[in-house]
């Protein structure tokens, strides 16, 4: 795809992006997806132009004596066309925004994300875009106390603005000298350690029906929406792998793409995460593994974690405590995994 003889090409890191040759500088453009990075392409592309021609005309006046510029700058610059560009209010700006640039091109939950993070500007929902200050934000923003909420906040009036500007919608991006909130880590992250994580996976073991999601998880290295989203067809007990093509979230059951596409991997079966798993090598192919809701998860892995005098953590967290010499633990204590099995087989009656 090209906008003007400048070619869109594919990034290594999965994205896409462009450069444009101003004068003496180099302008890259970078988006999430080839229809994301051609519309920011065309939005440079297209102001470049304007100040050229802008440029132009100014040289040309000035070589003119006796003549000002300013009557006819005044018509064509960005900023005068502004003035009578069409007018929004904050709430009808966003809803333009949001069905224009993200509906359709990221996830239904990003959608219903930017719509958590714009209720916090419920004060300024009436106020037309060109009369908000970096001030009135300013303000609504210092009225929010989670720090992961600011910041979304805040990118969330970035785009916005940046969008409304080069559509010349404003005179000037109120949010433009916004800097991310600097994250103030209220508690510090848990990972347990190689003993605590030894101790886990053996409680976990004593009942591996009910606690096989936190041994996927915890073994496999897996996010919550990926172990839940595990289906037969993902296992292969030849081989000993573990396909991750897929990520499941109750909210939205009919979206199921991963994170990103560096998360669709296809990784090593652990031996104890095959002896767990090989019950549903007979379960309906297109069916998922662990159907229990996000309240029963976390019940059950607070429940387990009290049992076991363990400090409190996330099913997400699960995933952070694997180790490479945890990992080799496990290897050594798998050895006898069969016939601990076997003796449990015999005490449980299975």
């Amino acid at each position: 795809m090209t906008y003007q003889n400048k070619t869109i090409k594919k990034h290594v890191r999965g994205n896409w992006f462009a450069r444009v040759r101003f004068g003496n500088k180099v302008i890259s453009i970078y988006g999430r997806t080839k229809i994301d990075c051609h519309d920011k392409l065309k939005l440079v592309v297209d102001k470049i132009e304007q100040e050229k021609v802008i440029a132009s005309a100014r040289k040309y006046l000035e070589k003119l004596n006796g003549l000002i510029p300013q009557n006819y700058l005044q018509m064509t610059t960005p900023q005068a066309e502004s003035k009578q560009a069409q007018s929004f209010t904050f709430q009808e700006w966003f809803d333009e925004w949001l069905n224009s640039y993200k509906v359709g091109r990221v996830r239904p939950a990003s959608i219903t994300a930017f719509k958590r993070a714009f209720k916090n500007f419920h004060e300024l929902h009436n106020t037309d875009i060109k009369n908000i200050s970096s001030l009135m934000l300013s303000k609504e923003m210092n009225k929010i106390s989670g720090q992961g909420m600011k910041t979304q906040v805040c990118n969330l009036a970035q785009q916005m603005f940046r969008v409304a500007f080069n559509n010349r919608l404003i005179e000037f991006n109120p949010a433009g000298n916004f800097t991310m909130p600097k994250y103030k880590a209220v508690g510090k992250k848990i990972a347990l350690t190689v003993s605590q994580e030894k101790t886990l996976i053996d409680l976990c073991l004593k009942d591996p029906d009910q606690y096989a999601p936190f041994i996927v998880c915890c073994l496999q290295g897996l996010r919550k929406g990926e172990m839940l989203a595990l289906r037969p067809n993902d296992l292969n007990f030849e081989q000993n792998t573990l396909r991750i093509d897929e990520s499941y979230d109750e909210n939205y059951p009919d979206d199921l793409m991963t994170k990103n596409r560096d998360s669709m991997r296809t990784m090593p079966m652990f031996e104890i995460t095959k002896q767990v798993l090989l019950k549903y090598k007979d379960h309906p192919p297109n069916e998922r593994l662990f159907t229990m809701k996000n309240a029963v998860l976390y019940n059950m892995l607070a429940k387990l974690l009290k049992q076991s005098d363990l400090p409190k953590i996330t099913v997400h967290e699960l995933r952070h405590t694997l180790k490479f010499n945890t990992i080799l633990l496990l290897f050594r204590i798998s050895v006898c995994f069969t016939y601990v099995l076997g003796l449990w087989n015999v005490e449980c009656g299975w």
